[in-house]
């Protein structure tokens, strides 16, 4: 099935940075099965279709990302995209409807193609939102500066998350509330997604994990 207006094309998630990207990747697979979409997952933890196994992650992790989004089974595909990938190969897509970007960590494992301090990913990682269609959406973590800061960059809506620290919430988040935006907010066990300073849902984590 082809998206929309755009024929041939399903669904795409990416999921950029170091830092529980396989898990997160993981978890919006699933949501975006229970859509009704088989779905194909490509992570540290393996080449997935729905619950289903199909290879290890290899060394050529990037061709077998690029095979499973061309898999006749999918009707969306998620993909984990660490700086590394990005820059040995690119994007394993051209472009997508949701790409996520969780943190700027793990550039010391990065000198060899010249990263020497954090700051240096910026160039990699926004390459994550650049791609988002204009009427896609970034999600961004408000808690790292240097990651909010990509929301210029994003084509497509912008989502933040984030946690209060020290009892207050990250001035990107407030900021984007305050514009009307949405954002979720994790605060004493409690997930709220708002849009500006309504609520539009809640999700108690400590009584889940209860």
């Amino acid at each position: 099935e082809g998206d929309g207006d755009r024929p041939g094309r399903i669904p795409i998630v990416g999921v950029a940075g170091s830092q529980g990207t396989a898990t997160i990747a993981r978890a919006v697979a699933w949501l975006v099965q229970l859509s009704g979409r088989p779905t194909a997952l490509a992570c540290r933890d393996g080449l997935f279709i729905g619950s289903r196994r199909i290879e290890r992650a290899g060394k050529s992790f990037w061709d077998q990302s690029h095979r499973l989004r061309m898999n006749r089974d999918a009707r969306a595909a998620v993909f984990e995209n660490p700086a590394s990938l990005i820059l040995d190969d690119g994007l394993p897509y051209d472009r997508c409807h949701v790409g996520v970007v969780t943190d700027f960590e793990g550039w010391q494992a990065l000198a060899r193609h010249d990263v020497r301090e954090a700051d240096h990913l910026h160039k990699v990682l926004r390459t994550q939102i650049d791609v988002v269609f204009s009427d896609g959406a970034g999600v961004l973590n408000a808690n790292d500066a240097r990651v909010a800061a990509l929301a210029e960059l994003c084509d497509g809506e912008v989502l933040f998350y984030g946690h209060e620290l020290d009892g207050q919430l990250p001035q990107a988040l407030v900021d984007h509330l305050a514009q009307g935006g949405r954002a979720a907010v994790l605060r004493q066990g409690t997930v709220r997604l708002q849009q500006g300073a309504s609520s539009v849902a809640t999700l108690d984590i400590a009584g889940l994990l209860e």
